[in-house]
C-alpha cells in the first residue's frame, strides 16, 4: 500500500479541515460571545500591530492598533489605513466576522452549547462504555 496522497485525497483532507475550523470557530463564538470577542480584538490588535508597526508611520504603539481594529468592528472609523499586505488580511478577517462576533458580545452563552457538550459527553461515555466490553470479550 503507498504512502502517497491523491490530489482528491488532499483536497478532501483540506475540506475536512476547513469544515473543523468554520465549526470550531462557531461553537467558541457561541459559546462566550463576549470572551470570543475579546480574544479576537486584543489578539488581531497584538497581530496588527506586529504588521504594520515598521511600515505604517500612524501605528507607533499597541494602543495604536487596538484603536484600528476596534473600529473595524463596526463603522471603520479611524485615521489608521493598513499599508502591509499582512496587516490587510487581518484588517479584512476582523471587517468580515468582527461585526457579527460584536452584535452578540452581550448575549448569554448559548444553551444549545451546553446541550450540546452534555449530549457530546453522553456519547462519548456509550463509546467508551462500548469499547470496555469489548475488551472485556477479546480478553476472554
Amino acid at each position: 500500500m503507498s504512502n502517497v496522497l491523491t490530489q482528491s485525497e488532499v483536497n478532501l483532507g483540506g475540506l475536512a479541515q476547513y469544515e473543523a475550523l468554520k465549526n470550531s470557530l462557531r461553537d467558541g463564538v457561541a459559546r462566550d460571545p463576549l470572551d470570543a470577542l475579546v480574544v479576537t480584538v486584543l489578539g488581531g490588535s497584538f497581530l496588527f500591530y506586529m504588521a504594520e508597526k515598521d511600515e505604517n508611520p500612524k501605528v507607533n504603539t499597541y494602543w495604536d492598533a487596538l484603536v484600528y481594529i476596534s473600529t473595524c468592528l463596526s463603522v471603520g472609523y479611524a485615521d489608521i489605513f493598513a499599508r502591509t499586505k499582512a496587516g490587510q488580511a487581518i484588517a479584512t478577517a476582523i471587517m468580515t466576522v468582527g461585526p457579527a462576533m460584536a452584535a452578540k458580545a452581550l448575549e448569554p452563552p448559548s444553551a444549545d452549547v451546553k446541550a450540546q457538550d452534555e449530549q457530546s459527553i453522553a456519547v462519548q461515555k456509550a463509546i467508551v462504555d462500548k469499547l470496555d466490553a469489548i475488551l472485556v470479550e477479546l480478553k476472554k
